[in-house]
């Protein structure tokens, strides 16, 4: 079996790979650079090519990143990442390639090259200009769980600077929103994100053949006894059901106060990713082109899901509302995918994450300006997540099965949207959610694009956005459905 081959079949069972189900014509890989000298590692772009494409390269190829290192005999203890049995280089004996994020040998590399402003052929690592030192010496561990990339986090649990390095998978074309929003964070001297430490660029030949030039990887500070936002969320509302009072204000777990301060966090990175980067009040046609793209994401969500299609009419006569009364809708730069799983809960406070916006879009879609109230709609939506996902399969014993779980559900979901929105308001100002269509607007696009999701993914929770589509299309506006209410 020859490399391409081995690289075609590795691939296929990565959990970042995009393309499982469709069958591999061919996974050319190309060297962007050499990582390390000692044991030898390599960062390949491999350039993947579908059987149904097969005659035009670009129509439906993607391109991903592959750090490998070579050993000249197995090493048992990396037979977990083995990739293959292949010759580096022509003219050199086959040495055995392994994934390289689970070589720990070679991850110092990453690091150490962004503290030398390193080049190594088309790589280039860069150092952000912080005051925070690199452990790059430090050992490394994979995140596991991830979906679309791969991160390492350095540092032991001594104390001491940690880092967590995210290897971008899946390559494309431009700077990754992640680095340039978080740069421009730092540069505002914003605490409610980690701070940018470095990245690394470099160039490609994409599945058509063309060099493409992107980033390739960055670090950040690690917040290693920091909570998940979505894991707290969802210890919130195990303690509501399992509580004898249905008020989620009386339960010992309420989560209001961290949803006050989780939205006083993200209006706050609004405001200075404003203030860095500009922002600019739109006018009636640009919030015209806002509505038609809504109406365009709703058509294509319906003819993939008929179950949508009750609720079309309604929905885009919501959508339709937008022009005439959005007439002070301002875009600029925002997170793109703000989510409970977005937000560490830090000994400090919150810390948002993750500014690469959708990772299926364009990089130039996902840097366009946007209303800030798509990362306040995809964080209101979460809080309906949170309430309402554990009625998926649950079972008899457990509390989300008990009577009144949805009143408690609703509750919950309506005290902590409502606290999460006042702690916003409180930094951005009254003004900022005074205008319920637009947000109404944005929510309703976000539950549709969760309904196609889940009936792709997870059929056993498309009852939670289709819940919520019922709910908001039976409430006038949106400050209703914030009031709770029944599926």
């Amino acid at each position: 079996m020859d490399r391409s081959d081995e690289l075609a079949r590795w691939l296929t069972g990565q959990r970042w790979f995009a393309g499982k189900g469709r069958e591999i014509a061919r996974a050319e890989a190309s060297r962007i650079g050499r990582l390390h000298d000692d044991p030898a590692a390599d960062l390949l772009a491999v350039a993947v090519t579908y059987a149904e494409d097969a005659d035009d390269p670009a129509a439906g190829g993607e391109t991903y990143s592959v750090p490998v290192s070579y050993r000249s005999e197995p090493d048992p203890n990396l037979a977990h990442a083995l990739i293959g049995h292949w010759a580096p280089a022509e003219g050199e004996p086959p040495q055995y390639a392994y994934d390289a994020t689970h070589d720990k040998e070679t991850t110092a590399a990453w690091l150490t090259g962004m503290a030398a402003g390193r080049y190594a052929g088309s790589l280039t690592f860069h150092r952000d200009s912080t005051a925070l030192p690199l452990p790059a010496n430090e050992p490394s561990r994979v995140i596991g769980g991830e979906q679309s990339n791969t991160s390492l986090v350095f540092g032991d649990l001594s104390d001491g600077p940690k880092a967590i390095l995210k290897v971008f998978r899946r390559l494309v074309a431009g700077t990754n929103p992640d680095v340039e929003l978080l740069h421009a964070l730092g540069q505002a001297g914003n605490t409610s994100v980690p701070a940018l430490l470095g990245w690394v660029d470099g160039e490609w030949a994409g599945p058509d053949g063309d060099p493409q030039h992107g980033t390739l990887a960055i670090a950040t500070e690690f917040f290693p006894s920091a909570t998940d936002g979505w894991d707290l969320a969802l210890a919130s509302v195990r303690a509501l059901y399992a509580d004898d009072d249905p008020d989620p204000a009386a339960s010992g777990g309420d989560f209001a106060g961290e949803a006050y301060r989780l939205g006083q966090a993200t209006a706050s990175v609004h405001a200075d990713l404003a203030r860095v980067l500009g922002s600019v009040t739109w006018s009636a046609a640009e919030v015209a082109d806002l509505a038609a793209t809504l109406r365009k994401r709703l058509d294509a969500a319906v003819a993939a899901v008929p179950d949508l299609a009750p609720f079309a009419e309604e929905i885009a006569a919501r959508y339709a509302e937008l022009p005439a009364a959005a007439r002070n809708l301002v875009g600029q730069r925002v997170h793109g995918d703000l989510h409970l799983g977005q937000a560490l809960r830090t000994d400090t406070g919150w810390k948002i994450l993750d500014f690469e916006g959708e990772p299926a879009r364009p990089i130039a879609e996902r840097s366009a300006p946007q209303t800030a109230l798509k990362d306040v709609a995809g964080m209101l939506r979460s809080f309906d997540y949170a309430a309402r996902q554990l009625f998926s399969g649950a079972d008899p014993a457990d509390p989300a099965s008990r009577p009144g779980a949805e009143e408690r559900a609703a509750a919950w979901a309506a005290r902590n949207s409502r606290a999460y929105c006042a702690g916003y308001a409180d930094v951005a100002g009254a003004d900022a959610l005074a205008d319920p269509v637009p947000l109404t607007a944005l929510v309703l696009d976000k539950a549709v694009y969760e309904v196609v999701y889940e009936t792709r993914n997870r059929p056993d929770w498309v009852d939670v956005p289709l819940g919520a589509i019922r709910r908001m299309l039976a409430a006038p506006v949106l400050g209703d459905v914030l009031t709770g209410g029944r599926s």
